[in-house]
């Protein structure tokens, strides 16, 4: 997960090369299918409300913890300057501040459980808005069929928690012994 001690993007590459290599050196060799995606302004479309309720309800978050998340998360607007002049602040409804210390670990908490795709044979990587998803083995169709519908069902959880990735923009790779083939996707616009 995003930005905690001895969980970096190494640590996810690592995991990930490992998988690839570790299914490379079976007998018979197997191969690897990954997607990678990319959240669409993921940081700015955090529900707050939604983030609260989950604060609550699932880390147990209560009382003036809660409070002060909730007062850092609202009453929060922007404006800009062009020419040294300022627009109106606009507030803003949605989103957790970016470049706040707090705010990758509270983008955490709200992803906290996507990760679980209904597929064993699935993996996932996340590091903030991040995402690998992968499977080993040696049948190429099956894997395609179960990479297809575990990214339709990760499609589906990130809508229900506001996130879209562009369908036309997750990358898809096989890799098999020293080889690395980029392949397509059939993802539906939201």
């Amino acid at each position: 997960m995003a930005s905690r001690r001895g969980h970096s993007t190494v640590d996810q590459i690592i995991s990930f090369c490992q998988s690839i290599r570790d299914a490379q050196n079976c007998k018979p060799t197997h191969h690897t299918m990954a997607a990678l995606l990319d959240l669409t302004k993921a940081f700015d479309r955090v529900w707050k409300h939604k983030l609260l309720i989950k604060l609550h309800d699932t880390f147990n978050i209560r009382g003036n913890t809660l409070a002060w998340i909730s007062d850092f998360l609202h009453h929060r607007s922007m404006r800009a300057n062009f020419n040294n002049t300022f627009s109106d602040p606009v507030v803003l409804g949605q989103g957790v501040p970016q470049g706040s210390v707090l705010s990758p670990t509270l983008f955490s908490l709200y992803l906290a459980g996507i990760e679980k795709i209904p597929s064993v044979e699935m993996r996932v990587g996340l590091f903030a808005d991040d995402i690998v998803i992968w499977c080993s083995g040696r049948d190429l169709v099956e894997m395609e069929r179960n990479l297809n519908n575990a990214l339709s069902s990760f499609q589906t959880m990130l809508w229900s928690s506001n996130f879209v990735f562009n369908p036309k923009s997750p990358s898809l790779f096989l890799y098999h012994q020293q080889k690395i083939v980029q392949l397509s996707t059939n993802l539906k616009d939201g």
